[in-house]
C-alpha cells in the first residue's frame, strides 16, 4: 500500500466521521464545545488550505492509479478482457480517490458550520463547506496546471 493510498483511507474516514458528527450536531447532540463566532474567518482560511491540499492529493492519487493502470495494460500477455478490466478498475479507483479527497474537507466544513455559536445561523458559518470546496477545486487546478505536460503529480510533502 502506497502513502497516497493510506492518506486516501484517512481522508475517507475523516469524511465519514465529520458527516456523522455534523448530522448529530445538527440534531442537537453536541459532543464538543461550541466555536466562538469570531473564529469563523480563521476556519474559512483553514478549510481553504485543507481543501487545497486535498485537491492536490486527489490529482496525485489519480496519476498514481494511471501509472499502475498503464503498467498493467501494456503487458503483452494480457487478453483484451483483462486489459478492459484493468482500465475499468483504474477508473473506479480514480473516482473513489477523488470522492474521498473532496468529501473530507467538505464534510469537515459541514460539521464545523454547526459547531459555531448560535447553531451556525450566521451566513459566514453556513459558508464553511463552500470554502472547503473552493479550496479543493483550487488545489486540483493548481496540481493540474503546475504539472508539466504528461508528467505525474507527486506531492513533495509525502
Amino acid at each position: 500500500m502506497t502513502r497516497l493510498e493510506r492518506v486516501q483511507k484517512v481522508s475517507f474516514w475523516v469524511a465519514v466521521s465529520s458527516a456523522t458528527l455534523g448530522f448529530l450536531t445538527s440534531a442537537g447532540c453536541r459532543m464538543v464545545p461550541e466555536i466562538p463566532a469570531e473564529a469563523v474567518k480563521y476556519l474559512h482560511v483553514a478549510l481553504i488550505l485543507v481543501g487545497a491540499g486535498a485537491g492536490y492529493l486527489a490529482v496525485a492519487r489519480g496519476d498514481e492509479v494511471d501509472r499502475e493502470r498503464w503498467r498493467i495494460a501494456e503487458d503483452p500477455s494480457l487478453t483484451s478482457g483483462e486489459r478492459d478490466y484493468a482500465h475499468r478498475y483504474a477508473e473506479r479507483q480514480r473516482r473513489w480517490a477523488s470522492t474521498s479527497f473532496i468529501a473530507a474537507p467538505l464534510m469537515l466544513g459541514y460539521w464545523l458550520a454547526y459547531q459555531v455559536e448560535g447553531e451556525g445561523q450566521a451566513l459566514a458559518a453556513q459558508l464553511l463547506p463552500v470554502s472547503a470546496l473552493m479550496g479543493s477545486m483550487s488545489g486540483w487546478f493548481a496540481a493540474r496546471f503546475t504539472a508539466r505536460r504528461g508528467d505525474p503529480v507527486d506531492p513533495p510533502w509525502l
